[in-house]
């Protein structure tokens, strides 16, 4: 009967001040400051998502105000930044950046109380927050969501952002005549649980609601939602059927810029899919330290050094199975019948790294090392044997054997991993031997994801051990050479680029594109130097290498062009160039003196895939800034300092 009574008084505090907070509330407060114009991140966001508020500092089910007010505080003293469901359109659709610690905050459910009690807390700490709701609701009779005539005044506030979680929760047809369900997630079954709709009627009524859902956020509150959230998470695209899954993801795409599937995680990078963002749910018992750890351990991560801590930290997402640390040894652990997987928080950024790991595989199992895994369908592997190692990847259906290496007849013990990944070459050593004269070449499609640890076996599942594991992660280095025979590839190990003059084309091309081979087989990227060239005369360069004995080599191995920005003094005849080359499958560098520099962040936006700087403007120079929002600062390469003397330049992305 208490509670009873604290539900009905909450219920009429709402009522009562309703009308006045919203005629107040969002008057007050300066709005949240963003300049814009500063970002420069492209790494990713972190989501975080609020069921609902309350008053009452007894009850588990929701976030209190307070605890609220201590979360956004602490996240605002460890320097996030809010950003809207906008920013995340044009930082997936537009390659806009984001400000460092970038920091998305949800509230589902379109309840009433999350918009009232979290103003406040919103404009003291100056953070902005989306509001996701079912559009039905907007009409409904219920007083403790969100209404239509209340919406638009939400919309219109700086601090909030309006999305959609659909329009119907719940089947309204089905009411009493069967258990609820989630609206997209099945069939209509009748009282016997048998379907009584086809997949053409589901279809329809799925499009119809994302129809409506749209719509009713649309007209309420005078602009559309960007944002949408499926109900429930975790099933769209991992355990829906595919009858009922691609058409639901057809629709959602053609009707929202992005939208969240998934819960658990808390960080989104760039390689995400749009339409398959995580956000972590914040616990009602969270302090405002927990949440932070919790963050934390999904963050990414450049360095892993010390990986006997890693599974207190939370660092290892397990999908199957259970994993334990013993000082240097990881353990994979599952039930019968069930292959363990668990995939590194952090590491779905890796691109360019270093990969030492013991393997202990056990009598007729095979040990997993994942070096980029996007998905069941999308990744690179080791398969560890007793008595081979082998590469193997995947795209799509179709299971690829990249290379076998048969272990010696005497081997016996704990097989001795390292690899160095870069670009789409794989360079590996199996107990101190390469595995393969050349870096082993991998497809385009796979050139991020997670590091994971698996296992397979065909009997009943015994423990799998890792131990002394360590990968670190490399920027981009690139090294300039009077030739190509000047190259040390004994050194190449985590070089990534190798730039060379075009001059001597001319005159040794079969040679250059014999180099060239060489070059390539250790995991460089080619890239030919035109100091002097301006777009007439990079044509003529690219028709010669067409046309040009070994012109085969050079159409697989060349990667791309520097050009000089000061042989283009209209930078708007720039742009054909720049994509008459991309045309032709080759990337576009372009060198920038410090006056250059300037030239190119006043002029228009340009899409060359790196920038090369020979004398790098100062760290606080408002040019430098202005590029670093117009450019991915991850794409520029930085003159290193070298003797006067030496005839080989250095360059490097600066992390």
């Amino acid at each position: 009967m208490r509670k009873f009574l604290r539900y009905a008084f909450q219920y009429a505090i709402l009522g009562v001040v309703a009308l006045a907070v919203y005629q107040t509330t969002f008057r007050r407060g300066a709005p949240p400051a963003e300049d814009r114009a500063a970002w420069s991140q492209r790494d990713g966001f972190v989501a975080i998502s609020y069921g609902g508020l309350t008053m009452e500092e007894r009850e588990n089910a929701l976030v209190t105000k307070a605890r609220l007010r201590e979360h956004l505080t602490a996240l605002a003293k460890a320097g996030f930044r809010t950003v809207a469901t906008a920013d995340l359109r044009d930082f997936y659709n537009a390659d806009k950046p984001l400000p460092e610690k970038a920091l998305y905050v949800m509230f589902e459910g379109g309840r009433k109380d999350s918009v009232l009690f979290s103003q406040p807390v919103l404009q003291e700490t100056g953070f902005h927050a989306s509001l996701y709701l079912f559009g039905g609701h907007l009409t409904g009779w219920n007083r403790f969501f969100v209404r239509a005539d209340e919406l638009g005044k939400i919309a219109r506030s700086p601090f909030w952002d309006v999305d959609s979680m659909g329009y119907h929760a719940e089947d309204p047809a089905a009411a009493g005549k069967t258990a609820a369900f989630h609206y997209l997630a099945a069939l209509q079954t009748g009282p016997d649980g048998k379907s009584v709709e086809t997949q053409q009627e589901f279809e329809a009524r799925a499009a119809e609601d994302f129809r409506l859902a749209y719509r009713s956020i649309d007209e309420a509150a005078g602009v559309p939602p960007l944002g949408y959230v499926f109900v429930p998470a975790n099933t769209l695209g991992v355990s829906l059927p595919a009858a009922l899954a691609d058409p639901l993801e057809k629709d959602l795409k053609a009707t929202f810029p992005v939208a969240f599937t998934r819960v658990g995680e808390a960080y989104n990078s760039r390689e995400n899919d749009p339409h398959a963002l995580t956000r972590l749910a914040v616990a009602p018992d969270w302090t405002a330290e927990r949440l932070l750890l919790e963050i934390d351990s999904r963050l990414p991560r450049s360095r892993y050094l010390d990986f006997s801590d890693s599974v207190r930290q939370g660092l290892w997402q397990v999908a199957a199975g259970d994993v334990a640390a013993d000082g240097q040894r990881l353990t994979l652990t599952a039930p019968a019948g069930v292959d363990p997987f668990a995939r590194l928080r952090g590491s779905e950024g890796f691109e360019d790294f270093l990969c030492q790991v013991k393997v202990d595989p056990q009598p007729g199992g095979a040990s997993l090392v994942y070096l980029r895994y996007r998905g069941p369908g999308s990744f690179v592997r080791l398969q560890i044997t007793q008595d081979r190692v082998v590469v193997q990847e995947k795209n799509g259906s179709s299971l690829n054997t990249i290379l076998q290496y048969v272990l010696p007849l005497e081997h016996d013990g704990p097989v001795s991993l390292d690899g160095c990944v870069k670009a789409n070459r794989l360079l590996l050593s199996v107990d101190g031997k390469s595995a393969c004269p050349y870096p082993i070449p991998l497809t385009a499609d796979t050139s991020r994801g997670y590091f994971a640890l698996g296992a397979l076996s065909d009997k009943e599942q015994q423990p799998t051990s890792f131990t002394d594991l360590r990968l670190t992660t490399f920027a981009p280095r690139w090294v300039q050479l009077p030739t190509v025979r000047d190259a040390a590839l004994d050194e190449a190990r985590t070089l990534t680029g190798m730039i060379l003059p075009a001059t001597n084309l001319a005159s040794d091309p079969v040679g250059d594109a014999a180099a060239l081979v060489a070059v390539s087989a250790a995991g460089v990227g080619v890239y030919l130097d035109m100091p002097e060239a301006d777009a007439a005369k990079v044509m003529e360069t690219v028709a010669f290498v067409e046309k040009a004995p070994a012109a085969m080599v050079f159409a697989k191995l060349l990667r791309g062009l520097v050009l000089s920005l000061d042989n283009f003094p209209d930078l708007a005849a720039l742009s054909p160039c720049i994509k008459n080359l991309r045309a032709k499958g080759f990337a576009v560098v372009l060198r920038l003196s410090q006056a250059e520099a300037a030239r190119l962040a006043a002029g228009p936006l340009l899409t060359p895939d790196w920038l090369l700087f020979d004398v790098a403007p100062a760290e606080d120079a408002p040019d430098m800034a202005t590029l670093r929002n117009r450019y991915d600062r991850a794409r520029m390469l930085f003159r290193l300092p070298a003797p006067p003397e030496a005839t080989a330049v250095s360059y490097e992305v600066k992390r």
